[in-house]
């Protein structure tokens, strides 16, 4: 059945003994159920000292003002409080508690101090916390007490408020989502999804297979024919190459040929008109020579002498250079200036041809 609370009650009617019945009538459990709901069990976190237990003056302990939740029930003091340790042990030694408690038979939260068992490694007395029964503890500090002590030190006392496991500090206890349901339905949407997106991506994967073949099949075909068009052509033209090669050869050698042909039989014929020139000449100028020889004096007839020896050193000179394939002459400029080195020699150029 839903609870719901707090509204102002109307009296509905009365009970056997006149006592008014409220329709919104709710227990104290019901609050007690939502504060437990939304705030821890523990004392609050400030002041630092709320609840604080503290030696006094020979086994009394003072607890501070403070405030404390129990299982929704909540326990405050605004002045400080004095608690007794019981007589210690004649031997060995024990551990008390003091606990903050709610005590349902008597409906009040109190400070009381639970006695340990003297022994020789003496133990705290076991807490209360049952999920339902009279009484549900939270411990504050825990007391040594020696065989025989007369006086409790601060020393003696160990402050457990801190310490979760049995006290612990008051927070809220709404500090995060329950999102299991939520993380359910992501998971649930998660796995169809992924289901989903793994066949649509199977399908994908084989469309863009299918695409790429095609693709690949006509750029393959696109290439060899463009490479056997290619070497189609290629090989066409390297034949009209070697083709119109080979006649270049042939009529470069021809011409050569007859280039040579030519110049030897050019050759042939200067050498014997010039063969024939120097004979004649030669043999005109000595019947010259001899008939003008006498007639000539001293110096003049010297000077006439060492020209025609000249004439007749230069035609030698032709001679040879006729037989031997080898012309050179001295270099000259355009207004026949002899051109010389820088030490005065003359400068000549030399003509080289073959005669068979």
């Amino acid at each position: 059945m839903l609870r719901y609370g707090f509204f102002d009650s109307e009296i509905v009617g009365y009970d056997e003994e006149g006592m008014p019945k409220f329709d919104r009538a709710e227990s104290s459990d019901f609050l007690a159920m939502f504060i437990s709901q939304i705030i821890s069990d523990g004392v609050l976190a400030a002041p630092g000292d709320c609840f604080q237990v503290v030696a006094s003056e020979g086994m009394m302990l003072k607890v501070r003002p403070g405030f404390g939740i129990v299982r929704g029930r909540f326990a405050a003091d605004t002045k400080e409080a004095e608690i007794e340790i019981p007589k210690a042990p004649t031997a060995y030694k024990r551990i008390d508690r003091v606990v903050l408690r709610v005590n349902y038979l008597q409906r009040l939260c109190e400070i009381v101090v639970k006695t340990g068992t003297p022994d020789a490694t003496p133990v705290p007395p076991e807490l209360l916390q049952p999920a339902s029964g009279d009484f549900y503890e939270l411990c504050l500090a825990t007391v040594s007490v020696n065989s025989n002590q007369t006086v409790i030190a601060q020393a003696h006392i160990t402050d457990t408020r801190y310490d979760s496991s049995v006290c612990g500090v008051v927070t809220q206890l709404i500090d995060h989502l329950d999102t299991s349901v939520f993380f359910a339905q992501l998971n649930s949407f998660y796995e169809e999804y992924v289901a989903r997106f793994d066949g649509d991506y199977a399908d994908f994967i084989l469309k863009m297979d299918s695409a790429y073949q095609k693709f690949y099949t006509s750029l393959n075909d696109l290439f060899t024919g463009y490479v056997d068009k290619y070497n189609t052509d290629y090989a066409d033209f390297t034949d009209k190459m070697l083709t119109a090669y080979s006649q270049y050869m042939q009529d470069l050698n021809a011409y050569f040929t007859s280039l040579q042909n030519k110049g030897y039989s050019d050759m042939a014929d200067i050498i014997q008109r010039m063969s024939q020139f120097e004979t004649d000449s030669e043999a005109a100028f000595d019947a010259w020579f001899e008939s003008v020889k006498g007639k000539m004096d001293g110096d003049i007839g010297t000077k006439a002498i060492l020209m025609l020896n000249e004439q007749a050193n230069k035609l030698n000179e032709l001679e040879e250079m006729l037989v031997s394939g080898e012309i050179h002459a001295p270099l000259a400029t355009e207004d026949g200036d002899i051109l010389l080195t820088e030490s005065d020699d003359v400068i000549e150029a030399f003509w080289y041809y073959a005669t068979k």
